[in-house]
């Protein structure tokens, strides 16, 4: 009787428990219909746990859920912006907060920390620690709010940002601006094939802002990284090149080079020009490459620019009959003045009087002939074989019979002249040239040659030209074929911009001179 008695007063105490139990687990919530803690069971485990609210504010801050997180605090209205503020600026980062285990509290105080870690897109994590502070409110344990809780460097309404960065690739002018498909066009596939494929990668970076989204400091970052190579082009030059020929109604090209340091800063042609009119193909000079004669001259014969020499206005020398443009005759003149009127007669007479290889050892001394590795271009220069007959020469000394040059090669001319020595031309500033080498014609030639084509556009046959400056050059007419047609040619520099102009089938030089002037006067 009395072990049945027992019994059942320790039965009905198993299900007072259990019935105590099932009423803090299974208590359902008004209006969702699933089960809730009750508060005052919940409030019963958080004064046991002070990391229970560390918990659920970095579960909710995990997920973005900024109300909820900010429940856990004893600030929600100054929590849930802040929480959504850097939440939006990481936004394409993952987010894992791990909560240690809490140390005992002192009385109503306790600290707890966290190792929070933001992966990035490309797998990298950003992991920092931070303090979590919480206090005992009531019957509660809630943290107390700081913006340190989600980041210890984090200002009063500031948020962590995540930005893209893109690096850049391609070409760029010697400016630094982008060598956009409109600049040198024709340059384009020499240059690629040179460079290879310039492409810039992504990075990133995590920047600290404050309540204004001025940043005030970087956390973290992976840089972009850039592939560029820089041209020597001058883009100012290029696009006026590019302007002075766009109404050419013949094929024509303009090259221009930096005599002090042989970079090119402007390859340009006319839309009726064939792809290699500019670097390979190779043309009569006519009367330019009487700045190689008159070199030679100076240099193997004795004469000075002050040599008086005769100009008539028609020459047999030898087997070759020559005349002036319109028959001009000046009688005896200065070399400088020959050179000025560009006397054929005088030039003529002049290379047929040097020995056979002299013009070709002149021409040598101009970069003429000379063969260039040039990244980025496929280049020639010209040809000047021996001249073994005076027939031979005299053509040759006029720019006629079998001397061949391009404009690209005339262009070195000119820059040799106002440099003083072959400049080693050069494209792509990272790559560089290989070739060259000749010796450079003697200061005394090349002040000599400096004064007379400026005479040329003083007094001489490019006066159209006097009105941009102190332009020196030389012009020329090339016939060509059966001596129906002619080229036209300007050669010459003004400071350190050294060009040559020709126009294919221009009839005369008068062409290449207003391309050039057109071209100085864009610059």
């Amino acid at each position: 009787m009395r072990r049945r008695t027992r019994l059942a007063v320790n039965t009905a105490g198993a299900v007072a428990v259990l019935a105590l139990v099932g009423a803090a687990v299974l208590e359902f919530a008004p209006g969702d219909g699933g089960p809730r803690t009750p508060v005052a069971a919940q409030e019963h485990l958080q004064e046991q746990l002070p990391s229970t609210p560390a918990r659920d504010f970095f579960s909710a801050f995990e997920v973005g859920d900024a109300r909820r997180a900010s429940l856990a605090t004893d600030s929600p209205e100054a929590a849930a912006p802040a929480i959504t503020r850097v939440k939006e600026g990481m936004a394409p980062a993952r987010l894992r907060v791990v909560v240690a285990d809490a140390e005992p509290p002192h009385g109503n105080e306790a600290e707890l920390s966290a190792e929070v870690t933001w992966t990035l897109p490309d797998g990298t994590p950003l992991a920092y620690r931070v303090r979590v502070p919480v206090h005992r409110s009531g019957e509660r344990w809630l943290l107390r709010w700081s913006p340190s809780l989600l980041h210890p460097e984090l200002p009063e309404g500031g948020a962590l940002v995540h930005r893209s960065t893109t690096g850049e690739g391609g070409l760029r002018a010697r400016t630094g601006e982008r060598l956009t498909p409109d600049l040198a066009p024709a340059l384009r596939p020499a240059l690629t094939q040179a460079t290879g494929p310039l492409e810039g990668s992504t990075g990133w970076q995590i920047g600290l802002v404050d309540a204004s989204d001025a940043q005030i400091g970087v956390l973290a970052e992976k840089p972009a990284r850039s592939e560029t190579m820089t041209t020597t082009l001058d883009p100012a030059a290029q696009r006026s090149a590019q302007a002075a020929l766009a109404s050419t109604g013949h094929p024509a090209a303009l090259v221009a080079l930096q005599p002090s340091t042989g970079e090119v800063l402007a390859i340009a042609q006319s839309p009726l020009a064939g792809p290699n009119l500019a670097l390979v193909d190779h043309f009569e000079p006519g009367s330019t490459f009487k700045v190689v004669t008159a070199a030679a001259a100076l240099t193997t014969g004795g004469l000075t620019a002050s040599t008086p020499l005769p100009c008539p206005g028609e020459a047999t020398i030898g087997t070759r009959t020559i005349t002036n443009d319109g028959g001009f005759d000046l009688g005896t003149v200065p070399l400088r003045r020959a050179f000025a009127a560009s006397c054929n007669t005088t030039f003529g007479k002049l290379a047929a009087d040097l020995p056979a290889t002299a013009l070709q050892d002149a021409a040598a001394r101009f970069g003429l002939g000379a063969d260039y590795d040039v990244p980025g271009l496929t280049t020639n220069t010209g040809k000047v074989p021996p001249a073994e007959s005076v027939p031979e020469r005299v053509e040759a000394g006029i720019g006629q019979g079998r001397v061949q040059v391009t404009p690209f090669g005339m262009a070195l001319l000119a820059a040799t002249v106002a440099n003083g020595s072959t400049p080693t031309p050069k494209l792509v500033r990272e790559l560089e040239t290989t070739g060259g080498g000749h010796p450079a014609p003697s200061p005394a030639v090349v002040t000599a040659l400096r004064a007379m084509m400026a005479d040329v556009v003083t007094s001489g046959t490019a006066r159209a030209l006097s009105a941009h400056g102190d332009v020196r050059g030389k012009t020329g007419t090339a016939q060509f074929g059966d001596g129906t047609g002619a080229h036209g040619w300007f050669v010459g520099y003004r400071g350190d911009v050294a060009f040559a102009v020709l126009v294919v089938g221009g009839g005369s030089s008068e062409p290449a001179v207003r391309i050039t002037g057109e071209f100085l006067g864009g610059l």
